[in-house]
């Protein structure tokens, strides 16, 4: 889409490896992946990790402000593509992202599908024989509202795992119907107790 944009000019892409002494080719236009975090799971035919990949693209030579421009528009009428705005950018995160020249960040939205793993067989889980079941469960706020990103322990299970984007999530336990839980959410951990009873699960964060 870039390379559409500033035709018949090239983009090299920059994957960090070293160059031994050889020049890279002369390009307007360089680009750099400088980050991939998750963002949560989704599930439409098959289940997939969602995840976030930030892209730094960087202008050179005395064209740089004018291929700026074209790259900005053309990043602008591809919706599933978004600038990183000024407010977002956090100076520390990215020290050395752009090495010379003009340039901007780009978020590039990964889906990576992948298989659910069947429910596990009645064996001892390593760490902790009388987990033996899988909890789906979703976490929520006083208003009922999904809370992303928050690291949750069944404390009868050797294994955490991290809630998606709309607060559910997945963890293996033992068979008991009362469960108890670690529950931690922007650093703020605390117990929390819940009945197994009815699947899927809510735990309520207040």
């Amino acid at each position: 889409m870039l390379s559409q944009a500033v035709a018949p000019r090239h983009v090299r892409f920059d994957d960090g490896s070293p160059v031994a002494g050889v020049p890279p080719p002369e390009a307007p236009v360089t680009v750099r992946a400088v980050a991939l975090t998750r963002v949560g799971r989704s599930h439409h035919e098959t289940p997939a990790l969602d995840l976030e990949l930030r892209v730094a693209v960087e202008c050179h030579g005395p064209e740089q402000l004018d291929i700026m421009e074209q790259l900005l528009l053309a990043v602008e009428v591809h919706s599933e593509f978004s600038v990183v705005s000024r407010d977002e950018l956090r100076a520390e995160e990215y020290p050395d992202v752009l090495e010379e020249g003009l340039g901007f960040l780009v978020r590039v939205p990964v889906s990576l599908g992948f298989e659910e793993p069947s429910d596990p067989p009645n064996q001892a889980v390593t760490g902790n024989p009388g987990a033996v079941r899988r909890i789906r469960g979703r976490l929520v706020d006083a208003h009922n509202k999904g809370i992303p990103d928050a690291y949750i322990h069944a404390h009868s299970s050797a294994t955490a795992v991290v809630s998606d984007a709309t607060g559910h999530f997945e963890v293996l336990a033992s068979a008991d119907e009362l469960q108890h839980f670690a529950v931690a959410v922007d650093g703020t951990e605390r117990e929390v107790s819940a009945s197994t009873k009815r699947l899927p699960v809510t735990i309520r964060w207040s």
